[in-house]
């Protein structure tokens, strides 16, 4: 019987707390969604919810949230 792949998680850097926090202070939420399915990723914009149409693992969940945190922090942060 062949191994099961275990999946990791992406390292969190300094980068990406702060990137949340930025986002969290302006009422932006990234979060997973469970659905019988799989699970979901949404984003909370200022009650503008936006979910992800595809379904992910668990890791891959985690990975995404980090990922969208850091997206948006990227694209909207100004000096």
């Amino acid at each position: 019987m062949p191994k099961k792949k275990i999946q990791r998680f992406k390292e969190v850097t300094e980068h990406h707390y702060k990137a949340m926090q930025w986002c969290l202070k302006n009422n932006i939420k990234v979060y997973v969604k469970p659905t019988k399915k799989g699970l979901k990723v949404e984003i909370n914009d200022n009650d503008k919810i936006n979910c992800s149409p595809i379904f992910y693992t668990n890791t891959d969940a985690c990975n995404k949230c980090w990922e969208l945190y850091l997206y948006i922090y990227k694209k909207y942060w100004t000096v």
